[in-house]
């Protein structure tokens, strides 16, 4: 059929297999998303499928975008393609008020001052990274479906480790405390969406049948990312039937931290033993050389063994720099030469671990005219901590300083949260104390090219800074950390800062963890199509001591 033809054999044979349970491992730029809206649209065409009982479900608004998009040109409509959250909070405004005879209860966007509140009611501290830190532990437990004791329980036996100041028994009451607040504020969070409408369908037979009347035939894509509250979502909304299709790759799984799991897509056979299966390895976005890298840096963990259709392209480019200013500069004079040879700028991106290494190429990209956009994060100087950090130096900077530059800039920073060392609990607390760091290196940095420097200097410098930064536009250079830049694609990629403690990140303590953080450098790597540069710096600043040593992902590129 003319909607087949385009599909290569691998595509063609999971897009032919409408019928029954269907698992397709798809490896990255291996064209899963062209398979399964060519699938969909087979189905419709042969009468397999009704379009307006086929739900497509996503994990992001810009990919169901783009599926719903690709069924347009495809000639198909009437297919419902929505995020997990979108159809359940469709379909609970539905429901809620003819079974529980009352409106809904409104949805917040954020939960923070609710965890707040729970936090306040149980004497705990509510400052910024606490409370970013509980609600992350909060929403962790209820998408992996644990009440306040089950998530203590957990916790204590060692099934996770929650990487926080606060003990787990205090988190559980705060836990605790948090439902009985939004219970009391007659408010749910984005959580309890999946949570109501799984419940309702679970206790409501008549509910499910009707849902199971209007939708049949079920897509999933990225179900590596799938949570135990989605996936019990999904069943309920199946029912006893058996027409659904699962896309995904476990090589990039990169959420475990929020309750991801690819349990599901690696035990797809356990929970429908007659699914067909079937495998996607030819890569369309990478050429040979990054395809090798990728599948080095993967070795055993990944499910299909990518080959590039692309053919030869230029070596992977491995570089190791003295300190961090200067793989910033470096990094930065190549993106030039590379904009000044004809390639767009928003086809190179600058990928990181953690936001707060975006601070050098911002500036280093600033300073060359080189325009920019930082995507999944605040740029540098709009970041909470770093605001309230230039607000206390600058009220300093009116006093007398007779401590050093550095000393005086530990001093004030110290009052913020800055540590000589980096906590060991809490992720928002370790980016909190990452970016307080940096301003710590960057007056060290200022004090060595300006020995006479005072802290008004330093201030004023970092406003010039922040100045110089320039606001996004269409075409520009794409900044963005690993985890933002999931999905996407570039002609060129430059992932920096590959040094152990960065990536792997330090607090990657366990085999789990440690195998996370080698599919996020698999994800940086299989984001670039032609150009791939790695590269990491032996210390932080230029008059540092060279303790770094390169990320053991790394060895053997």
């Amino acid at each position: 059929m003319p909607i087949l033809s385009a599909l290569d054999p691998q595509q063609r044979a999971a897009a032919e297999c409408t019928s029954g349970p269907v698992v397709i491992y798809a490896g990255a730029g291996t064209g899963k998303t062209r398979t399964i809206t060519h699938r969909i649209a087979h189905g419709v065409a042969t009468g397999a499928y009704e379009p307006t009982q086929t739900l497509a479900v996503t994990f992001t608004t810009r990919a169901a975008g783009e599926l719903r998009s690709r069924l347009t040109t495809l000639g198909v409509s009437g297919v419902q393609v929505r995020t997990f959250h979108s159809a359940a909070l469709r379909q609970l405004r539905f429901f809620y008020g003819q079974v529980f005879d009352k409106s809904m209860p409104t949805l917040v966007p954020s939960k923070f001052r609710f965890v707040s509140d729970a936090a306040n009611l149980c004497r705990v501290s509510n400052d910024q990274d606490t409370i970013r830190d509980l609600a992350g532990e909060i929403e962790w437990a209820k998408v992996n479906l644990m009440s306040p004791a089950a998530y203590r329980e957990h916790v204590l036996a060692g099934k996770r480790s929650q990487g926080l100041d606060v003990p787990p028994e205090m988190v559980a009451k705060v836990y605790e405390a948090y439902l009985s607040v939004l219970d009391q504020s007659n408010v749910m969070d984005f959580e309890d969406v999946l949570l109501y409408m799984t419940a309702i369908m679970a206790n409501f037979p008549e509910v499910a049948d009707q849902v199971r009347r209007q939708y049949r035939y079920f897509t999933v894509d990225e179900f590596q990312d799938v949570s135990p509250a989605q996936f019990e979502l999904l069943s309920l909304w199946l029912g006893n039937r058996r027409d659904l299709c699962v896309v995904g790759d476990p090589a990039q799984t990169i959420y475990s931290f929020s309750g991801a799991t690819s349990d599901y897509l690696t035990n797809f056979t356990e929970h429908f033993k007659d699914a067909a299966h079937f495998e996607l390895g030819n890569s369309y976005r990478s050429t040979a050389p990054i395809i090798k890298a990728a599948n080095s840096i993967i070795a055993k963990q990944a499910s299909v063994a990518l080959t590039s259709t692309r053919g030869n392209g230029p070596a992977v480019d491995v570089r190791d720099y003295p300190h961090d200013e200067k793989e910033a500069a470096s990094v930065a004079d190549h993106i030039q030469t590379l904009i000044q040879s004809g390639t767009s700028p928003r086809e190179i991106a600058v990928l990181f671990r953690i936001n707060s290494q975006s601070v050098l190429i911002e500036a280093e990209l600033g300073n060359r005219g080189i325009a920019y956009t930082l995507r999944g994060a605040e740029r540098f100087f709009e970041r909470p901590e770093v605001k309230t950090a230039v607000l206390s130096l600058r009220a300093t900077a009116a006093g007398t300083i007779d401590n050093g530059l550095g000393g005086v800039v530990r001093d004030v920073l110290s009052a913020t949260g800055w540590k000589p060392t980096m906590p060991d609990a809490g992720r928002s607390t370790q980016e909190t104390w990452e970016s307080l760091n940096t301003l710590v290196d960057l007056a060290d940095e200022f004090a060595i090219t300006h020995s006479d420097a005072t802290l008004r200097d330093f201030v004023k410098h970092l406003d010039e800074r922040n100045d110089m930064e320039h606001a996004p536009t269409a075409n520009a250079v794409t900044l963005a950390s690993i985890h933002a830049a999931k999905g996407l694609e570039w002609d060129s990629v430059f992932v920096i800062g590959l040094s152990d403690g960065l990536l792997p990140i330090s607090r990657a303590k366990t085999p789990a963890a440690h195998l996370e953080e080698r599919r996020l450098l698999y994800v940086a790597v299989t984001r670039a199509k032609n150009n791939l540069f790695l590269s990491w710096s032996k210390a932080r600043h230029s008059d540092g001591k060279a303790h770094r040593s390169p990320s053991p992902f790394i060895f053997g590129l």
